[in-house]
């Protein structure tokens, strides 16, 4: 007869004990593993820009807030590189750089700091241009023409809208709120703003 091992038999083979398993240079601490999620979420959440503080907040009803502050926008045409004489127009980037140039010596400002969100800002001052005197990107939404552009605090506006007005020549400028953000930027642009001369179309929508 065959005698068959039972575990405690002779030819019983002793059962292997599990070694613990070994980390390998690849591997991550258990806390770090932990942190990871907490530490990724971090980094998705600071690379898109907060909303300002007021936009939390934001109804767009009207009178709800009082506004915070202004944008001027001074449109023009186009530089005319055809050749085809319109670069006369009293519309053309040659006439909305010196009023540019007029309004920064007037009231002594600089180029905005735009590392603060553009509704942000604290102090009168013109936001950058390239060499035809347009904010960039050029035509960028919700404008259809180049233009140059100030951030205007609310205790600016009794002396610089004035003296826009009575000095814009030809050009035609939107002055428009700033209530909450890009939150209502449409209202801002559409229904609480106002112009110097003629009404040009902007890109946005009730």
């Amino acid at each position: 007869k065959v005698r068959r091992a039972t575990e405690h038999g002779p030819t019983a083979r002793p059962k292997p004990v599990p070694s613990p398993p070994r980390r390998t240079r690849h591997e991550m601490p258990t806390a770090t593993q932990a942190a990871l999620p907490l530490l990724t979420l971090l980094a998705v959440t600071n690379a898109h820009p907060h909303p300002v503080e007021s936009e939390e907040s934001c109804t767009c009803e009207p009178g709800a807030k009082a506004f915070e502050s202004y944008h001027i926008h001074v449109l023009f045409y186009p530089e005319d590189t055809s050749g085809g004489g319109f670069s006369n127009n009293p519309h053309n980037s040659k006439n909305a750089r010196a009023l540019r140039t007029a309004f920064m010596d007037r009231f002594n400002v600089t180029t905005c700091d735009e590392k603060p969100p553009i509704f942000n800002l604290t102090t009168l001052c013109a936001f950058a241009v390239d060499a035809t005197g347009a904010g960039y990107p050029i035509n960028a939404a919700p404008f259809v023409a180049p233009n140059w552009a100030v951030f205007l605090p609310v205790d600016r506006y009794h002396d610089v809208v004035p003296w826009m007005m009575a000095n814009r020549g030809e050009l035609d400028f939107l002055v428009h709120p700033n209530s909450c953000g890009f939150t209502c930027s449409p209202q801002d642009h559409l229904k609480w703003s106002i112009w110097g001369g003629n009404k040009w179309p902007v890109r946005f929508e009730l």
